[in-house]
């Protein structure tokens, strides 16, 4: 009996498996139309993304970013956001847990050399330009000791190219985005 059911799916499966005759033309079946590709929120990759979305970004700096990713090292955590089909520009955000620095010690240790300092951004700030590296161009940082005693960053790296006065374009909305972001005591 095993014998005649292996005869029998093997005539089957012969059937069912496209041997066709000179005269017959093979089914050739279409692909579905694909599918919109869904935007996943930029909360969604956790760590400091959580702190932002890309209509937030795109209502202060004009760029629409659309992919996020983060990681979490002791107490800091960061996010960066980019476009799916180009490296830069990118956009990152840095959060340090909770700090023992008051605004003069954030000034004098955290601040670097070629900054400015930034009034108006929690209990002290500045704002720093990095010269182009590597594969991409110049970046524009703004850093600040929130009223909540956090250490944020945030850090718009362009692509090569982008002259120093393009990048200043984007400072107004750059601070904005710190003010949105910015943590406070309650």
């Amino acid at each position: 009996m095993p014998t005649r059911l292996a005869v029998l799916g093997a005539v089957v499966l012969f059937a069912v498996s496209g041997c066709t005759s000179d005269q017959e033309k093979p089914v050739v079946v279409e692909p579905a139309p694909s599918e919109p590709a869904v935007e996943v929120p930029a909360a969604s990759a956790g760590g400091a993304c959580i702190l932002w979305d890309y209509d937030l970004i795109e209502q202060m700096l004009g760029i629409r970013f659309e992919v996020a990713a983060s990681d979490q090292v002791d107490d800091t955590s960061s996010c960066v956001v980019q476009k799916l089909d180009k490296p830069w520009p990118d956009l990152s955000l840095s959060v340090v847990e909770t700090t023992a620095a008051n605004a003069e010690v954030f000034l004098d240790d955290r601040m670097p050399a070629k900054a400015t300092k930034l009034k108006g951004l929690g209990r002290a700030a500045y704002r720093y330009y990095g010269k182009p590296a590597g594969e991409h161009g110049i970046s524009s940082e703004i850093g600040w000791l929130s009223e909540a005693k956090q250490l944020q960053t945030i850090r718009l790296t362009f692509p090569k190219g982008t002259t120093g006065a393009q990048a200043k374009t984007m400072d107004a909305g750059m601070l904005d985005l710190a003010k949105a972001l910015s943590t406070t005591n309650g």
